[in-house]
């Protein structure tokens, strides 16, 4: 009996350093010691990330301010832009975009009408859109005092019976609010006994086709003029 407890003294005394040395080694295995310059890596990642930063918000302060000086041109550019005076020749009167005379005084044929525009460097008036049109009767019923006047503009269906175009080739449009109408018809009405258009005064102005020989006031037109 006290050989079998001398024996498993010793088994016993054996095991426990080993067992002891056997959680060492798990632990060194997945817990390694730190290196001496892990340290020292960790502080130049951090340096390194805050050099990468500085650079990224440099270049970012590069770009704004190429955007802003840009955007100052454009700004500069559109303001000496809208400073620029623009003026009409003669007795000519800036009308939205463009500039119109109406000779008040003259009464001429249609194409008498346009040769006295063109010898003063324009043509008679055409309207290219609605904001056109309503500058130009603006222009008109501040002159004209008798609403029975009668004034040529540029637009005829000589080339083409029906087809009407304006004297710079565009076709003219057509109903309302341009065309206005004598005895409840739309004009243009009268067929090819009418074949030049005019403002016709006793229906506010609006565009009736009219005898190309009668003689009424022209109405020209002249690009504006940059000082």
């Amino acid at each position: 009996m006290r050989l079998i407890v001398s024996v498993f003294s010793m088994v016993i005394g054996t095991a426990w350093p080993l067992e002891e040395n056997s959680v060492d080694n798990l632990y060194d295995e997945h817990f390694p010691p730190l290196h001496p310059n892990c340290t020292q890596s960790l502080t130049d990642l951090l340096l390194l990330r805050q050099e990468v930063l500085l650079k990224e918000l440099k270049e970012a302060e590069q770009v704004s301010a190429g955007a802003l000086r840009e955007m100052l041109h454009i700004l500069t550019v559109k303001t000496s832009f809208m400073s620029t005076e623009v003026s009409c020749p003669g007795n000519f009167r800036k009308c939205g975009d463009t500039c119109l005379y109406l000779a008040k005084d003259t009464d001429v044929t249609w194409d008498a009408a346009r040769f006295f525009c063109q010898d003063l460097g324009g043509d008679l008036a055409v309207f290219r859109d609605v904001s056109a049109f309503a500058e130009a009767l603006k222009y008109v019923k501040s002159l004209v005092a008798v609403k029975a006047t009668t004034i040529w503009v540029g637009g005829s269906d000589h080339i083409a019976e029906g087809e009407w175009r304006w004297v710079s080739g565009e076709d003219m449009p057509r109903g309302t609010p341009f065309w206005g109408d004598y005895n409840y018809v739309r004009e243009p009405a009268a067929g090819t006994a009418a074949n030049c258009a005019a403002l016709h005064g006793p229906d506010g102005f609006l565009i009736h086709d009219g005898n190309c020989d009668s003689k009424y006031k022209p109405l020209c037109q002249i690009k504006l003029v940059n000082n």
